[in-house]
């Protein structure tokens, strides 16, 4: 399958962008024209990565609105969760990857019970996925799945299998010492929510005098790297070790911002050399899987809370939720658009009010563009989202809605 765009401001490799011509052909970006008489009717970005995801949570979407997390987990997640079947996830995940590639997001780090259902439902829409098993000492056998599921083949060429623990302070010892002896062989980022609010980080340094990431660092967990999301708490010395360890952060500015959980020290992070990402979290805490709505926070947090509009440019808030995001996950290659790399992109309709006079094309994705403007997804060169054409979703929503009171929770819809 071939795709031609003609008369396309293109968002290019060296923080560029210019009117051309860009053509596709077996899922590799054959060729980019440039064209400096040519008018744009269209925006062309690298596809979003979202890096943290639990995409089945569209079913409790804004469930728990108010409370801190760890109240919102507690009393309004968990009991639900208990509830869910595969199909139940299967359904969830479904629904999540209609909403991310309509909004442009071709990559997604999805971490959930029940992987083989999500990995089939991000596969089935075209996407590409990190899925993992999560390693939760709690439930028996736990541990063992999470290498298992890791070590076995994963659905498609366009789907990894990555390992994972929850956080600190929903593993273990033996649960990360496992993980980290099967990593010597896999070689695979370890994907883990790290210092997410206060009060985990500092009952972290009660239990071990360390912080959650110097903690799991000594377990040997990212001996071959990872990505952790959150990180609100972290210390320099958090950042110095993961830069050392190549683990990448992976911003959720939404989330944290709607659970009060506080604002990730992004930008001093990257000065210490922390390959920082972008995630949306699950639909119960961000409400939505917007990654355009991640870059616009991320980049005006960062500016507001330092008192330097220069803190985060536009530029870094799209590096950070597409070529960034892609070496999160080990997919290095992915998030640019250049001849030779894969035909992972999105199309943004240029003339929607929101996004005329088109005079900077990194401020426009970022500050003007929404996950609504976008006309198009190509993922590995297949178009996997033509906002033109009928999406037939109607099968995949009854079975959404059906999911979502399966489970107890009714709502309008």
């Amino acid at each position: 399958m071939s795709v031609r765009l003609d008369n396309a401001l293109l968002v290019l490799p060296g923080r560029r962008a210019g009117v051309g011509s860009m053509e596709t052909q077996g899922g590799r970006i054959l060729g980019i024209e440039m064209d400096s008489a040519a008018r744009a009717d269209k925006l062309v970005i690298p596809g979003l990565v979202n890096a943290h995801a639990h995409s089945a949570m569209t079913l409790m979407r804004g469930l728990g609105s108010g409370l801190p997390l760890d109240r919102w987990l507690h009393e309004a997640i968990f009991p639900v969760e208990a509830k869910l079947k595969a199909a139940h996830v299967l359904a969830g995940a479904k629904w999540a990857a209609r909403e991310m590639v309509a909004g442009g997001t071709t990559t997604v780090a999805d971490m959930y019970d029940f992987p083989e259902e999500g990995e089939k439902a991000l596969s089935a829409a075209g996407m590409r996925a990190n899925t993992c098993t999560v390693a939760l000492p709690f439930i028996p056998g736990r541990i063992g799945k999470s290498v298992e599921y890791a070590s076995s083949p994963a659905l498609g060429q366009l789907a990894m299998r990555d390992l994972c623990v929850h956080s600190e302070y929903l593993s273990s010892e033996e649960a990360c010492f496992a993980l980290a002896e099967a990593n010597r062989t896999l070689c695979r980022p370890v994907h883990v929510h790290v210092s997410e609010t206060k009060a985990e980080h500092e009952e972290c340094i009660k239990r071990h005098g360390k912080t959650p990431m110097e903690y799991l660092a000594s377990t040997g967990l990212f001996d071959h790297g990872g990505y952790a999301a959150h990180c609100v708490w972290c210390t320099d010395g958090d950042f110095e070790l993961m830069r050392e360890k190549g683990v990448s952060l992976v911003h959720n500015p939404t989330s944290n911002l709607k659970l009060g959980s506080g604002i990730a020290r992004v930008k001093r992070a990257m000065e210490l050399g922390v390959n920082v990402a972008l995630g949306t979290d699950g639909c119960a805490s961000n409400d939505d899987l917007d990654m355009f709505e991640e870059m616009r926070l991320a980049a005006l947090l960062a500016c507001g809370t330092s008192h330097d509009p220069a803190a985060i440019s536009a530029w870094d808030a799209i590096e950070m939720a597409t070529a960034n995001g892609a070496r999160a996950l080990g997919r290095d290659g992915l998030g640019v658009l250049a001849p030779g790399a894969p035909a992972d992109f999105a199309v943004i309709d240029l003339k929607g009010c929101n996004l005329t006079p088109a005079l900077d094309a990194a401020n426009l994705v970022v500050y003007s563009a929404h996950a609504s403007d976008v006309m198009m997804t190509v993922v590995d060169g297949k178009v996997v989202y033509d906002r033109s054409k009928p999406d037939g979703g109607a099968a995949d929503r009854a079975e959404f809605l059906g999911a979502v009171r399966d489970i107890g929770l009714g709502g309008f819809s």
